[in-house]
């Protein structure tokens, strides 16, 4: 993996959970820890932080706690004059996005701000069943 590549993850990890902490933060002095905080129509709460670490996110107190756990998946950017493996630094990097990304989203669903018009926002349990074989069988276009 370039180290170019690599940089870059790390330092968009850094991006999406700093605006993540933002948005949370923000979110539980107005409405508390115990704000009731999802994606329409699914089971799994929050599917990403549901499948990679266990964790039920019900409630803004619950997304801080996955929040806290994704800040301890950051790492400095791979150094240019000394040679260290940064593989693992990027796949963390890629988990700690996409873990930042599900509460950003959670909290603009929470907000009223999502979905944006001429986006279908979160896709259901209900619409991933229904496009499951075509997913896997490569009857879905794109």
């Amino acid at each position: 993996m370039s180290k170019i590549v690599a940089a870059a993850a790390v330092r968009g990890s850094h991006a999406f959970v700093k605006e993540a902490d933002e948005l949370l933060t923000a979110a539980i002095a107005e409405k508390g820890p115990d704000c009731t905080i999802e994606f329409p129509e699914t089971a799994f709460y929050f599917p990403m932080a549901y499948a990679l670490l266990g964790e039920e996110v019900k409630n803004l107190g619950d997304a801080q706690r996955v929040l806290e756990y994704t800040k301890t998946l950051l790492s400095n950017e791979p150094s240019d004059s000394i040679w260290l493996p940064y593989l693992s630094s990027a796949l963390d990097a890629g988990i700690a996005s996409l873990l930042g990304q599900e509460i950003i989203e959670g909290v603009r669903y929470l907000n009223g701000a999502e979905p944006q018009d001429g986006w279908h926002g979160f896709i259901s349990d209900t619409i991933l069943r229904t496009l499951g074989i075509q997913l896997v069988d490569g009857r879905l276009p794109g």
